[in-house]
């Protein structure tokens, strides 16, 4: 627009289909508004309370309208503004969905041999005694789902205070919009809700969530041999999704009360830090030592050091009861949540008996939902240095040798990674897990 001033705008449009099966082998199940009633229903066959199904069981999403603005303006010199907005979507549920809809009866199966202690099953017979028999649909999809998507808006000031020193501070919200919930509206706090209707999931389009964060960041553009940068954010994401940011998918803990699903995202991490450097070794030519040649410059002029370090919170879990005969019975397996008592659950020294206090959660009384929310357990979080040494040696012509000798956790720090919030556990509170201890990898590449 001039010559201090940028300006960019877009439109991108992606239309994708849901799938069909080559045969119309799909099957899913059509409800009322109020999941009272549920009865199968067929690809392309009409349903008592929707009506015709496409082939496809759910209807396409032709609103996939993504625009894309932004802008950068430098009002002095040493100012330089940007920001900008857009919106992208999630083009990959489609075949999640299609695998689960060709999984259905009547085109699937299955089987249930029980045994005991008295009449135990043998592995070498225990199939040739199988007699398989067609059982209900155990999943059903809104036949109007909508594919996710999330908006995107953020501004960015930066500031050169010198030739090679720049500071900055970026702004960035992120809000979801018909994201993923996975209910079960046939499971009630003591038994089935409707009569003569299996367990079944129901996956809808009606999750959203919210993300803002703050970061500020300092770097020196490399002179003299030394790069360096730094930066910290601060970050709060909150979700009601079954699953966001590659997270496990957890079903709805009470399909009657989908509002207490609202809590923190599976990946919401607190606080970040993060900071490296590049740095030339001061030996051999135009350099500080062995400058005039030999053997000892021959070996260590021409390497350059580098490293990082990352120091992050950890991310949040939630207090779950596993295996609980009911639940199970109901269909559904480690979505029933602990009773949560009042007291603090983060300690002073987390060590690996005891990350956080277990005398905060409970098991829920039969028969209820657990009152504890959706990730109140903060978890282990990470501080890793990592350091490397890289050397290019360059022949004839396009001939070289590379060396890299990288050490990934070089202190050797014990860093958590695992822990157990299944309430009824007996490693409760415990750590299960840690990540990596300190490795040293040595690579050399040849190129001809």
């Amino acid at each position: 627009m001039k010559s201090t001033l940028t300006f960019n705008a877009g439109v991108r449009y992606e239309y994708l289909s849901p799938y069909t099966e080559a045969a119309n082998r799909l099957a899913a199940l059509d409800v009322n508004s109020s999941f009272t009633a549920a009865v199968p229903v067929l690809a392309g066959a009409t349903g008592p309370f929707t009506g015709v199904f496409p082939v496809t069981l759910v209807r396409p999403d032709r609103n996939n309208v993504a625009p894309r603005v932004g802008l950068a303006w430098k009002p002095a010199a040493n100012w330089t503004v940007r920001g900008g907005y857009g919106i992208n979507y999630n083009t990959g549920s489609y075949l999640a969905i299609a695998q689960q809809l060709a999984g259905q009866p009547p085109f699937a199966t299955t089987a249930t041999v029980l045994g005991s202690r008295a009449t135990p099953l043998p592995l070498e017979t225990v199939f040739a005694l199988t007699s398989p028999q067609q059982t209900g649909n155990t999943y059903g999809v809104d036949p109007s789902y909508h594919l996710g998507y999330v908006q995107i808006w953020n501004a960015d000031v930066q500031r050169d205070l010198m030739r090679t020193i720049v500071l900055g501070a970026t702004y960035t919200g992120t809000k979801g919009g018909d994201l993923d919930i996975q209910r079960a509206p046939n499971r009630g706090p003591s038994g089935l809700r409707i009569a003569g209707v299996p367990p079944f999931l129901w996956e809808s389009s009606n999750g959203h969530s919210l993300m803002n964060s703050v970061s500020v960041r300092v770097r020196k553009r490399p002179t003299h041999g030394l790069g360096a940068g730094a930066a910290y954010t601060r970050s709060k994401s909150m979700d009601d999704a079954s699953s966001i940011g590659g997270g496990t998918v957890v079903v709805a803990q009470n399909d009657q009360d989908l509002g207490a699903e609202w809590g923190l995202s599976s990946f919401d991490q607190r606080h970040r830090f993060n900071a490296d450097f590049t740095c030339e070794l001061p030996f051999g030519p135009n350099k500080r030592w062995l400058n005039e040649g030999g053997a000892a410059a021959s070996v260590l002029s021409g390497w350059l050091w580098s490293g990082d370090m990352q120091f992050t919170s950890g991310t949040p879990f939630t207090a779950r009861v596993l295996g609980d005969f009911s639940d199970v019975g109901r269909g559904t397996n480690g979505s029933l949540r602990a009773d949560y008592m009042g007291a603090p659950i983060a300690l002073d020294r987390p060590s690996v008996l005891a990350f956080f206090n277990t005398a905060a959660f409970t098991l829920p009384a039969p028969g209820t939902f657990g009152n504890a929310a959706r990730n109140t357990i903060r978890g282990p979080g990470t501080h890793a240095v990592n350091l490397a040494l890289t050397r290019n040696v360059t022949f004839a012509g396009t001939r070289g040798v590379s060396v890299r000798v990288q050490a990934n956790n070089v202190f050797n720090q014990v860093q958590f990674a695992t822990i157990d919030t299944f309430v009824n556990s007996p490693t409760f509170g415990q750590v299960l897990s840690a990540r990596p201890m300190r490795s040293v990898q040595i690579v050399t590449r040849w190129r001809f």
